[in-house]
């Protein structure tokens, strides 16, 4: 899988936003294809390789600055909202309901990520249920950082009692995320 420069700048971001005096060591960690990376500017509109580029030194962070893989990469989906919803943007989330938000969820992951596949599955007033399939185990980590980042664009509409919730499932040779989201 790819991922779109725009994303990738949100890891080296985080770890100099959250823990500047940890930056090089963060770095000095990452594997040879990961600085690689982060060596050369990132170009937004590049495509990047997923695990090299975001996977790999989200591990590190995991690893050395949270408790947890998972919870690194659910941060960095927090962060990557925040980063990316401001200025007019902030404005719109903020007087758009988060259904509307996630009703879009689809073709934002595919502007993010490719191959990409993803749906709403069900939605309600208060909730919605969408499935992102990531095609190989290695990349579970994305189903986190896209619930996490689905988390704070809620809470960026100002609604209350947000819960989201995974569910990592396997069918064939196919995995995927089915995203749970619920608010008042």
């Amino acid at each position: 899988m790819e991922i779109k420069g725009t994303a990738v700048k949100t890891v080296p971001k985080l770890v100099k936003s959250k823990f500047p005096d940890l930056y090089d060591k963060w770095f000095n960690l990452l594997p040879e294809k990961s600085k690689k990376i982060f060596q050369s500017p990132i170009m937004s509109t590049s495509w990047y390789d997923l695990y090299d580029s975001v996977i790999a030194p989200t591990n590190i962070v995991g690893d050395h600055f949270y408790d947890s893989r998972k919870k690194a990469s659910w941060e960095l989906g927090r962060f990557s909202s925040e980063d990316a919803l401001t200025g007019v943007y902030k404005i719109f989330i903020r007087v758009s309901s988060p259904l509307f938000v996630l009703s879009r969820i689809t073709n934002v992951f595919s502007t993010y990520y490719k191959p990409a596949k993803a749906m709403v599955l069900n939605k309600t007033k208060n909730k919605a249920v969408m499935q992102f399939i990531f095609y190989d185990l290695k990349y579970e980590l994305v189903a986190y950082r896209i619930a996490g980042w689905i988390e704070r664009t809620i809470e960026i509409t100002k609604k209350k009692d947000i819960k989201v919730d995974i569910k990592i499932v396997s069918e064939k040779k196919e995995y995927s995320a089915i995203i749970v989201a619920s608010w008042v």
